[in-house]
């Protein structure tokens, strides 16, 4: 498919989460890095607001990222960018702002 950095891609449909087994179909992001087979992909604004605050906690308290995901080329289309690299940053930002105080975060690392 030769994917370049910086172009939009979707997830394919019934592609899940090589972490938590959960459905990704549909997400959107911009390539970052792309390798042999596999591409590092930041997640778009519209991706990061709808994967919910659980998903983004839950990374958090595995120490994962949940701004990015790499996958194999083959899991991902081209498709048309829905937003700027400018609203990806004040999302990701506005997350980690609510998540600042809530009780989920590394509860079960509480002692």
């Amino acid at each position: 498919m030769a994917l370049k950095i910086g172009e939009s891609v979707v997830v394919k449909s019934g592609i899940v989460d090589p972490d938590f087994g959960t459905d990704i179909g549909g997400w959107q992001g911009r390539v970052k890095e792309v390798d042999d087979d596999t591409v590092f992909i930041e997640w778009d604004s519209i991706t990061l607001r709808n994967m919910g605050m659980d998903l983004v906690i839950r990374c958090e308290n595995e120490n994962l990222d949940w701004e990015v995901m790499t996958l194999s080329q083959r899991e991902v289309e081209r498709t048309n960018s829905r937003d700027s690299e400018r609203d990806v940053e004040a999302v990701a930002a506005s997350l980690r702002y609510e998540m600042i105080d809530d009780p989920r975060l590394d509860a079960e690392h509480d002692a």
